[in-house]
């Protein structure tokens, strides 16, 4: 990879600029972390591509992803559940005490541990926005719920939604795909979705609906042309050149599960990140932790 003029620069810049972005809390990531993730890329290549990396990490803090979370219950999901109603009518029935037939439903699998993030965004849910916890059950119960005739919405509830096949596994794992004509409808609210999460549901799962706060496409793909005319130093270095060389780079030093792809799950090849948790969708390099390789976001 032939790198540019200004690449130890362009280094020294986003190095600072990273420093700078955690001192004003823009990024809820311990300095010794981005020091230590950073000290394992040697030379100017290594050294070149580590800082376009940082340079496009998308980092959501904690008061960001609660302000999300806010904003997708106040105005995003209502006018979908209740078209013409009044923005604080779905927050006011799920506080209250008189049953609003909708149940809050983690997303959750069998084999998921309680850390999952799905069980975190409802606690966060529950906090902030102070709901009632009587409208909250796990997955199995709103199936219950459903063949009992007890519930008319059902709401999941998620973090990120990535290429849609983990959450299609979910829906069918549970048997919600079961119930589909029992006249209860079916909503699923990630945070933040991926717009090819988004397509794969309404070709998979046309009857359930998907509402977020933030929405993700291409463009956010490390390795995408779009990417590359903005870092790629006036054309310098090529989106195909720059996804070539990292492969053989990760593929050297081990950094990510065999389990998934170079690129992360669904090959979106993200560099998005919250403060609780990054996506398995985002590249393995930013987040995988090993004995070999140590990561620079939460997993």
């Amino acid at each position: 990879m032939r790198l540019p003029d200004t690449a130890e620069s362009f280094v020294d810049s986003v190095y600072a600029n990273s420093k700078l972005l955690i001192e004003r809390g823009f990024w809820e990531i311990p300095m010794p972390r981005i020091e230590s993730w950073f000290r394992q890329f040697c030379g100017p290549e290594e050294r070149f591509f580590a800082a376009c990396l940082l340079d496009q990490v998308i980092f959501r803090t904690r008061q960001q992803f609660e302000a999300a979370l806010r904003s997708l219950f106040r105005s995003n999901l209502y006018g979908h559940l209740y078209p013409g109603a009044q923005d604080l009518q779905l927050l006011e029935m799920l506080k209250g005490r008189a049953d609003p037939m909708v149940r809050l439903v983690p997303v959750i699998c069998e084999t998921d541990a309680p850390t999952k993030s799905g069980p975190l965004v409802l606690r966060r849910l529950q906090r902030i926005l102070l709901l009632n916890s009587k409208w909250m059950c796990w997955p199995w119960q709103a199936v219950k719920a459903v063949e009992e005739g007890s519930v008319k919405v059902i709401l999941f509830v998620d973090d990120f939604l990535g290429s849609g096949g983990q959450f299609d596994g979910f829906f069918h794992q549970w048997d919600f795909d079961k119930h589909l004509d029992s006249g209860v409808s079916h909503f699923y609210a990630p945070v933040v979705a991926h717009q090819k999460g988004i397509d794969y549901l309404a070709k998979k799962l046309p009857r359930v609906c998907v509402v977020s706060a933030e929405t993700l496409g291409p463009s956010h793909d490390f390795f995408s042309a779009a990417v590359w005319e903005r870092i790629g130093h006036n054309g310098c270095v090529k989106a195909d050149d720059a996804k070539s060389w990292f492969l053989d780079f990760g593929g050297k030093r081990k950094c990510g599960p065999k389990s998934v792809s170079q690129l992360g799950y669904g090959d979106l090849a993200l560099t998005f990140g919250f403060s609780h948790s990054t996506p398995n969708n985002s590249l393995p390099i930013l987040w995988y932790g090993s004995a070999e390789w140590q990561p620079l976001l939460e997993r």
